[in-house]
């Protein structure tokens, strides 16, 4: 994991106001070695990694910013504005030119991104990309921006400023984290998309109460999924899904029956336990065939084949308990490759340690930690990489990639997922950023 740090040299400034004139400062933020806030400053003729700018609006924003920043993750449609303006550095606004950084938090992990901004009438251009994201455990991350915003507030001090928007703002945020049932209301209200005690309160409440039938874990899968996809913040939508029936199994596995990773990212600790279960199986790298894949979540072929999904294209896919053993299966996928790869990862998502097996499994489009674990044990564990690599033989042709497709029963998009995932075809011309964003 890396390390977020962000550290200023107070200097003097004549103009703004007090706030913004006392935390006056060559501000820089590093992860790790990297400088994000690498510039040319275009009236100085210098390139240096500070940057001159006040740290007051910057640490409003992290303060104002902070549930969501630290709890809502990247919608999977090009987000909108409201997103942005609590994700992105830039927003921090207050007529200074901020890096082009954007912070994305997948529910154990806060993944930073960066891009170069060479916008011709900038008077201070950042130079840095990251080539990919670098990722920072969330306690670190929280605690890199609370040393940041005490040594603004501890600058303002210092300056007879001790009553700011700023101080009022963080009182705020620390009485909520210190009260339980406060910082769960912050968290689900980012998680559904709205500041604090901005959803409306009889949403709110009706979305809590679907905490103890579903569990926290996979409320904080399915609240902003659903509330990506426009549906009522009250996530009405869950009692659908439990009233719509489904394919009944007994999983004949359990999570104890592999040795799991303790750490490592989602990935690798998803193709390490699809593996672990490939090897018990004694199928090391063939493929798994459908009625394999049924058998282990202990569900009939038949019923599986004649499971008609609801009209409607659902935004989430759940397992239900039914009790102690039985699992009732409500998946989204109508195509028979898609229906596949979705049992495939609610059988990772069933083998994984931390889940809390009393309630609901979710599957999502989202790209949370639990989320990425999903697809990527349902990938190796349908179409092992290795076993991938010796069908096509070095051929990565449309033609060979259709061919594996059929081979191992997936989608030619987990075909080239998988290709690309592990660096043996590479995109052309792709953004360092997550999404599409303006000059």
């Amino acid at each position: 994991m890396a390390e977020l740090r962000i550290s200023t040299k107070w200097m003097a400034a004549t103009s703004g106001e007090p706030e913004v004139r006392a935390t006056a400062a060559l501000l820089d933020m590093y992860v790790d070695t990297i400088s994000l806030t690498r510039n040319q400053d275009l009236w100085a003729e210098t390139v240096r990694d500070n940057v001159f700018v006040s740290a007051y609006p910057l640490a409003m924003w992290f303060a104002s910013s902070w549930w969501r920043l630290n709890h809502e993750p990247l919608p999977p449609q090009q987000p909108g504005h409201d997103w942005r303006m609590v994700h992105e550095l830039g927003a921090a606004n207050h007529g200074f030119v901020w890096p082009r950084v954007v912070f994305i938090p997948d529910g154990e992990a806060i993944h930073v991104w960066a891009g170069a901004s060479m916008t011709p009438d900038q008077s201070v251009q950042y130079l840095q990309t990251l080539d990919v994201p670098r990722t920072i455990a969330l306690p670190g991350f929280q605690q890199s921006l609370e040393r940041f915003i005490h040594s603004v507030l501890a600058r303002l001090d210092a300056k007879g400023l001790a009553g700011s928007n700023l101080a009022h703002l963080w009182a705020l945020v620390q009485e909520d984290l210190a009260d339980p049932d406060a910082a769960r209301r912050r968290k689900l209200e980012a998680e559904l998309g709205f500041d604090p005690e901005e959803c409306p309160e009889q949403a709110l409440n009706a979305a809590l109460q679907w905490a103890s039938q579903v569990g926290d874990a996979a409320l904080s899968e399915l609240a902003p999924a659903i509330a990506a996809s426009g549906a009522s913040p009250d996530l009405a939508l869950i009692g659908q899904l439990a009233s719509a029936g489904g394919i009944v199994g007994t999983p004949e596995i359990s999570p104890d029956s592999i040795v799991h990773l303790e750490h490592g990212a989602p990935w690798e600790r998803a193709i390490h336990d699809a593996r672990m279960l490939r090897h018990q199986l004694g199928n090391v790298s063939g493929p798994v065939g459908n009625s394999s894949l049924h058998d282990l979540l202990g569900m009939s072929s038949e019923a599986a084949a004649n499971w008609s999904v609801p009209v409607g294209r659902s935004p989430v896919a759940v397992a239900i308990p039914v009790n102690d053993r039985q699992l009732q299966f409500v998946p989204r996928k109508r195509n028979p490759a898609g229906r596949r790869f979705e049992l495939a990862r609610f059988l990772g998502e069933y083998l994984s340690p931390s889940t809390q097996k009393a309630h609901w499994l979710a599957s999502t489009d989202l790209s949370t930690f639990r989320q990425k674990y999903q697809r990527a044990f349902a990938a190796e564990f349908l179409c092992p990489i290795d076993s991938l690599t010796s069908f096509l033989g070095g051929d990565f042709s449309s033609y060979a990639i259709e061919e594996a497709a059929a081979e191992f029963d997936v989608s030619e998009k987990t075909i080239e997922s998988l290709l690309l995932n592990n660096g043996y075809v590479h995109h052309h011309g792709a953004d360092s950023l997550p999404y599409r964003m303006a000059a």
